[in-house]
Formats: structure tokens, sequence, C-alpha cells
């Protein structure tokens, strides 16, 4: 299911470029079907970035420093709910600026 999940994703990305509006109407159903089945899908864009992050893998360009930030997101990261627990299924891979 994380591949599928990650399909969805790379396409939302693209129809984001591309400022397609109708389309997004249909990934935000996807989205809530996902959610519906227990998954939880983080993108983590904008976030500051530290090293204690546990659900990320971070390329780092230039030099780390407080104001370094998420500026491209690969792969979200994407959690797993079943019986009340939360499990991560997969770390998100994350571009840091």
């Amino acid at each position: 299911m994380t591949e599928i999940i990650n399909q969805v994703f790379a396409l939302d990305l693209k129809m984001k470029k591309d400022n397609n509006a109708s389309a997004n109407r249909y990934l935000d159903r996807i989205y809530h079907e996902f959610e519906t089945m227990g998954f939880q899908i983080v993108n983590p864009i904008g976030q500051a970035y530290r090293n204690e992050m546990t659900d990320v893998e971070a390329n780092v360009v230039g030099d780390l420093s407080r104001k370094s930030k998420i500026t491209k997101v690969l792969k979200p990261v994407i959690y797993q709910i079943e019986n009340n627990e939360t499990k991560l299924l997969q770390k998100g891979i994350v571009i840091v600026e």
C-alpha cells in the first residue's frame, strides 16, 4: 500500500505544480479514502528541520543551521493507525536547505 500512496503523492505534487485544480479534488478524495483505511500521510514541506527528527531521512544542501527548513519532499511520511496504535510505515525522504 505504501507504493500506491507514494505514486498518488507524486501525482499530487505534479498536479499542484501544473496548477490543475480540477484533478486536485479527485486526489483529495483518494487521500480521504486512505485516511478511512487507517493511513496517515504527512507532507512535512516547510517544517523546520532538526537532527532529532526520526520520521524523515534528510539530504542536507549547504550548512545545517537553526533556520534550515524542509524544502522538498520526495516521499511522504506514512503512518498506519490500528487498534489505537500508530505505527511508522515509511520515513519521509526530504531535501533540507
